[in-house]
């Protein structure tokens, strides 16, 4: 009969399998890999982080929420898990019942940048503007090097009614990651909403340019879309 050193032995061995077969984007092989590891030991709470992550990578997204509800019994204080699980959360459409997740992750971790913008875009999504503003406030103040989180707040400020003060943020973003064709966009929208067309048409060119790129079929059809009316 094997011991219980034996069987943590082993599911450590598939847990790094699975950990490597990820990285080479094999994600149904490494949640296979991960499946072992948990069948000999139930209370590795990091196979149950990396399968949540993976099985929401392909989609899986209320079986990723499951694995994530194990992980946090088994690792309460674990910032990122409940950061995760907000994510999907919001993704599946319920930002309300994300936000106590970003909560927690804060609660844990006050330094969890991913955490106050997450909460900040969970936020804005449910009208709660300023709140949000706050909260990319916060995550800007920690990592002034994120574009996600001058992009979000650059969303969040046209929303106001603010594209000025927008433009500034898209500006920063795209000065910190040159494709992100998403921050292009929002900085056309703003343009236009100040009436400088030229130069939002300019922004929709570049963002077409790196979807056609990156072939992100879904992101362009919404930018072609938005040119085709300036031109109308």
């Amino acid at each position: 009969m094997k011991n219980t050193n034996d069987f943590n032995s082993n599911a450590e061995s598939h847990l790094d399998k699975g950990s490597a077969l990820y990285k080479q984007g094999n994600y149904e092989s490494a949640i296979s890999e991960l499946d072992k590891a948990l069948s000999l030991n139930p209370n590795l709470a990091i196979a149950y982080f990396k399968r949540g992550f993976l099985k929401d990578k392909i989609g899986q997204h209320f079986e990723a929420i499951s694995d994530y509800d194990a992980a946090i019994r088994l690792d309460p204080n674990n910032s990122d898990l409940y950061n995760n699980r907000g994510a999907i959360k919001a993704d599946l459409g319920h930002p309300e019942a994300a936000i106590p997740d970003y909560d927690a992750a804060i609660r844990l971790n006050p330094n969890n940048v991913n955490a106050y913008v997450n909460r900040g875009n969970a936020k804005a999504k449910i009208g709660q503007h300023f709140e949000a503003i706050t909260d990319y406030d916060t995550g800007i103040r920690l990592d002034p090097n994120n574009p996600g989180a001058y992009n979000s707040r650059g969303i969040t400020k046209t929303t106001l009614g603010h594209p000025e003060a927008a433009i500034r943020d898209y500006d920063t973003a795209i000065r910190l990651n040159s494709n992100n064709a998403n921050a292009y966009v929002n900085r056309g929208i703003a343009k236009e909403d100040l009436g400088l067309i030229d130069d939002a048409k300019r922004d929709f060119q570049i963002a077409l340019d790196l979807v056609e790129k990156a072939g992100d079929e879904e992101l362009k059809s919404k930018i072609m879309g938005i040119m085709k009316k300036l031109e109308d």
